[in-house]
């Protein structure tokens, strides 16, 4: 269950043994605590979770990976453990450094790497996730050693058209009542119930004002003229079944852009968030897409 404390509670997987979670460890990104997972060793994977999620989405790939690689998985400002910045900064017309925006994630992507002692890594950004990616990219491409854009988007078409319906709905309804019309949506056709619940809490979790911030942020970027300019190796990946939040054009859209993407990969029996609808799948992606630019 959800505690409205500081302290927010995580969500045992419903249905099954609990499974130890990871440690969070903390860094500073603006002033703000940064939550943040960090398993094994080897090369570095930083993890960016979607609009929807916590850093936990990314748990089946940090058991599956770390013990080949060093997976650090970043809970951005607002969200799970993390602080929540004042209300204030959390205004549509506040540019002050607390605010969220695709560059403060990348701001705490980057102070994550830094508590971290990591200077350069692979980004792997899930939806909203490779959104951050391409911003990090964008602002800092030496720290960058590839990109694995999972179910994600270089511009939203009538994203910004959009958005005024978009924070409507989000006002009306709350996050209680959007997380349950909106968890099983987001998975594949038929996924199990613990999923579902899972993907329903970590999403109630979200205070309303930090959803609303992200919203703005997720759906209005356009990175269609970065694309040509990343010079690093990439890899995409989307899940057959997500024809609703981001459409397989999408996703082709990156891979046809840049010049060096090493693979567009369907992840099958998977929806939106494809790494947790079939982890199996996707981690062996993204293993062998990693060893080949080893």
């Amino acid at each position: 269950m959800f505690c409205a404390t500081e302290g927010r509670c995580r969500f045992p997987t419903e249905g099954r043994a609990p499974v130890p979670r990871f440690p969070t460890k903390h860094a500073v990104s603006d002033g703000l605590r940064i939550a943040y997972s960090d398993a094994g060793a080897g090369p570095a994977i930083v993890f960016l979770h979607g609009v929807g999620s916590l850093r936990e989405v990314w748990d089946d790939q940090l058991r599956a990976l770390s013990d080949r690689f060093r997976c650090i998985a970043v809970e951005y400002r607002g969200y799970g453990e993390s602080d929540v910045p004042p209300l204030k900064s959390l205004a549509s017309s506040c540019l002050d450094r607390r605010s969220i925006s695709r560059a403060a994630f990348a701001r705490d992507a980057f102070a994550v790497m830094d508590a971290a002692g990591v200077n350069r890594a692979h980004f792997c950004g899930l939806s909203l996730g490779g959104v951050v990616a391409f911003e990090a990219f964008a602002r800092q491409p030496a720290r960058v050693a590839s990109l694995a854009l999972a179910d994600s988007f270089a511009h939203y078409p009538r994203g910004v058209q959009t958005m005024r319906e978009r924070l409507s709905v989000l006002r009306e309804l709350g996050m209680e009542r959007f997380a349950a019309a909106r968890a099983a949506g987001i998975l594949r056709p038929s996924a199990p119930r613990r999923l579902i619940e899972r993907s329903r809490a970590h999403m109630e979790s979200i205070p309303l004002s930090v959803y609303l911030a992200a919203t703005r942020a997720t759906w209005t970027g356009d990175y269609r003229p970065l694309l040509p300019k990343i010079a690093v190796p990439v890899i995409v990946l989307w899940g057959e079944h997500d024809h609703t939040v981001t459409p397989r054009g999408l996703s082709q859209e990156i891979s046809a852009g840049a010049p060096d993407c090493r693979g567009f990969v369907v992840i099958e029996n998977a929806g939106h968030v494809a790494n947790v609808d079939n982890p199996a799948a996707f981690n062996r992606a993204l293993a062998n897409f990693l060893d080949s630019i080893a």
